[in-house]
């Protein structure tokens, strides 16, 4: 929700207003001043002021309405690390799709569905689908007073799709249809042919095929500054001064002290294009998390203290200081077992490993209201067939399977994750103890995020991993299950591989009638169930605790990685 200059507007009408009321008031000796003061009132409950929100969004549990406080400018927020901060890495790695520094060629609202303009004000679509033309603004800055053009644009995407770079994209973005990507990633050429910068304001891409796709994943790359960047090595930047301290965006804050490990702050943009933020500042504190941050919030000292578990949940669901915001994930909870080793590539096995867990049981016991269980990690329910597979809890069958598939009940395999929380470590050890039931011994791995990267990504060296999220866009079916899309060209953790699968919805990426595009889904959705490929285990509906003081606070579950949206137009309550 962005707001327009209509509450300027009224504020200053609204003055206006009392000072005629009192101009044109009788003199003192005529009337007391009770009276003109009644009369006052009755003048002006006689034109209502307008509301600065739509009503409809005052029960909404992804956005924080202050109805008793207008939009006003001032003041600074402080933001515990878990619900947001860069704690580690690089601003190429963390920040794909950020709203605080960042601009966006376009955007997706909070439903994660529709585009809306951002930095490109319109775009055009040739009728067989191939080419796209974006036209940007003419009044965008980056934060060193640089003008933003069209050449920033092609040499941002070029950097995602580089293999050197540390961008946190390249051909999972499902912009792999560009003419001349693989041979950009290949080493083959200096430059993406298929990305033309036509004038300073006019940006066309080019694909060999058509995707659906290409419109919502345009909405996800941050637009970087070419006459800083140009000339350091793709390699190099996630270690250059700008990815690790001094970043620069075109976006609503700009990068102000940074202190690594400890706090990074950042100022409101006076020449933000939107218009400058509400807020002045916004103080990040690295490293405060966890229960740590949630006494902080109760206290006063932050005002966005990250994900609540369900003990969090209970405590401050009726609290009106502070509000609850968030939604059901785009996927969740998931085992990925790995196709690579001979034990997971007969299909009952897998099966067996779903047929063995009591996920309801373990649902309601761990996540309470918050999580449901998952058959399928793309949880947009327009592209699921009605019929794919679930598996109910059934350990006699799960036993069958495995004695059919001749399992080895003696051999240990590894579960490799990297959520080491108290709630997730109960609910490995509940897992654990059902397969151990039907047979299969787990034995637990614990890695922080680098370490399960290595292992899991990198060196492939894991039985079992477990991890997060899902998709709401049926693309990626395509793009992260694909028999090509294992790491490095893509995020298919299990090496799934189904040839059919893959004919089916790489067809559906390109497919222009809605029908044939849905029903080629549903095919794809119902074999991979089937073959069980992946092992979903919870859909979990994730809240952060927020100061109630924070207006306007617009959060977003639906869409990866980042849920804060519009910061540009939170805002303090208050007189």
């Amino acid at each position: 929700m962005r707001f327009s200059s209509k509450s300027v507007a009224l504020t200053l009408s609204l003055i206006l207003l009392v000072w005629l009321l009192a101009a044109c008031a009788a003199p003192a000796d005529t009337a007391p001043a009770e009276m003109q003061e009644e009369e006052m009132q009755e003048e002006m409950a006689e034109e209502p002021a307008e509301p600065w929100y739509d009503q409809a969004d005052v029960d909404s549990t992804t956005i924080h309405i202050c109805t008793d406080s207008p939009p006003k400018q001032g003041g600074e927020i402080v933001v515990a690390g878990a619900a947001g901060a860069m704690t580690g890495g690089n601003w190429f790695t963390f920040s794909a799709r950020d709203d605080y520094l960042w601009s966006q060629l376009i955007d997706r609202d909070t439903d994660a569905v529709t585009i809306h303009p951002d930095l490109a004000t319109s775009w055009d679509v040739s009728d067989d689908g191939l080419t796209y033309t974006f036209h940007l603004r003419d009044d965008v800055r980056f934060h060193d007073g640089e003008q933003l053009t069209a050449e920033d644009v092609k040499f941002s995407l070029e950097m995602f799709f580089h293999p050197d770079t540390g961008a946190s994209h390249g051909r999972t973005s499902g912009l792999d249809q560009l003419a001349g990507a693989e041979a950009f990633e290949n080493g083959d050429a200096d430059e993406i042919s298929g990305i033309k910068a036509l004038d300073d304001y006019t940006v066309e891409l080019n694909l060999v095929r058509p995707r659906s796709s290409v419109l919502s994943n345009m909405a996800a790359f941050n637009i970087w500054p070419k006459h800083l960047l140009e000339g350091i090595p793709f390699a190099d930047l996630d270690s250059s001064e700008y990815g690790v301290r001094n970043p620069v965006g075109s976006g609503p804050f700009t990068m102000g002290e940074f202190e690594p490990d400890q706090f990074y702050i950042l100022n409101a943009n006076e020449d933000y294009y939107g218009g400058r933020p509400y807020l002045d500042r916004i103080i990040f504190r690295i490293g405060l998390s966890g229960a740590t941050a949630f006494a902080a919030l109760e206290n006063g000292e932050v005002h966005m203290a990250g994900r609540v578990t369900a003990v969090e949940y209970e405590r401050y669901k009726d609290d009106p200081n502070i509000v609850l915001l968030g939604g059901q994930l785009g996927g969740g909870m998931t085992v990925w077992a790995n196709h690579n080793r001979p034990l997971w590539q007969d299909a009952r096995v897998r099966q067996a490993l779903l047929y063995a867990l009591d996920r309801e049981s373990m649902a309601e016991a761990y996540y309470g209201e918050l999580a449901e269980v998952l058959h399928l990690r793309l949880t947009n329910p327009e592209f699921v067939s009605p019929d794919i597979t679930k598996y109910e809890y059934n350990p006699d069958k799960a036993r069958e399977l495995l004695a059919e598939a001749g399992w080895d009940s003696e051999q240990e395999v590894s579960f490799v994750t990297y959520y080491q929380d108290d709630q997730n470590k109960r609910i490995h050890a509940a897992m654990q103890q059902f397969w151990a039931d039907v047979g299969i011994a787990v034995e637990l791995v614990y890695l922080d995020g680098p370490a399960w990267v290595a292992r899991v990504y990198d060196n492939d060296e894991f039985d079992l991993s477990y991890g997060c999220c899902g998709w709401f866009n049926p693309d990626q079916l395509r793009l992260s299950l694909g028999c090509d899309r294992s790491w490095p060209a893509g995020r298919n953790v299990g090496h799934y591989c189904n040839e059919e699968f893959d004919a089916l919805s790489e067809a559906a990426m390109s497919e222009p009638d809605p029908a044939k595009r849905k029903e080629m889904l549903h095919q794809a959705t119902e074999i991979i169930t089937a073959e069980a490929g992946e092992i979903p285990v919870f859909w979990p509906t994730r809240f952060s605790a927020f100061s109630a003081d924070v207006c306007n606070n617009v959060y977003r579950q639906l869409d990866e990685p980042f849920a804060e949206r519009y910061p540009a137009t939170w805002y303090l309550a208050g007189e």
